[in-house]
């Protein structure tokens, strides 16, 4: 079978903590007269949020492993939840950046295997997925939802990422980001 290709979410880079931090770090190097306004004009946002997506999923995909799996004696490891790139939509009104993902369907279905039952997950999916005023919902309810593995991982990695590890992902994923930030401050 295919790779099996899905979107994670994140906070993104429009009025987020992430876009936040770039602000700041910006502004400081401005305070501390590293930097110009000209320069800041110049500088390419691309490479920064590129840089910067690759962190952010790399750290959530080993927080997801590790809560999935344990940390030690698992044998599915972070290298089978492959990045893809950075999707940002043409218009931040109905959506915001999303991580682009593949996994194999065999490994796909290890993941499955143990969220099927987890009744929390669950509970948000059949919630989630339920249609209501301005949203026609195409895969409603878990069996819905579980009958499409883009679909299924898109709901599970929404439940993890922005419900259930929130804060965590929040924090595990700023750490580093200054560093990076830093070293794609091309102007």
């Amino acid at each position: 079978m295919e790779d099996i290709k899905f979107y994670i979410p994140f906070e993104g880079f429009y009025n987020s903590i992430y876009d936040n931090m770039i602000d700041d770090i910006i502004n400081s190097e401005i305070e501390e007269g590293c930097l110009t306004e000209k320069q800041v004009d110049k500088i390419e946002y691309t490479p920064i949020f590129e840089s910067m997506s690759q962190s952010i999923f790399d750290d959530i995909i080993e927080l997801f492993i590790d809560e999935t799996f344990g940390i030690v004696g698992n044998d599915f490891c972070s290298t089978k939840i492959i990045y893809e790139g950075l999707h940002s939509p043409k218009y931040y009104n109905y959506s915001t950046d999303k991580l682009e993902a593949k996994i194999a369907y065999n490994d796909f279905s290890i993941i499955y295997g143990k969220y099927i039952t987890n009744d929390t997950f669950v509970n948000y999916v059949n919630e989630a997925s339920k249609s209501r005023d301005g949203f026609a919902s195409f895969y409603e309810g878990i069996n819905q939802v579980a009958s499409e593995p883009t679909i299924f991982l898109e709901y599970l990695f929404q439940w993890f990422v922005l419900n259930e590890y929130r804060e965590e992902i929040i924090d595990k994923t700023t750490d580093n980001l200054s560093e990076i930030i830093y070293n794609n401050l091309n102007y």
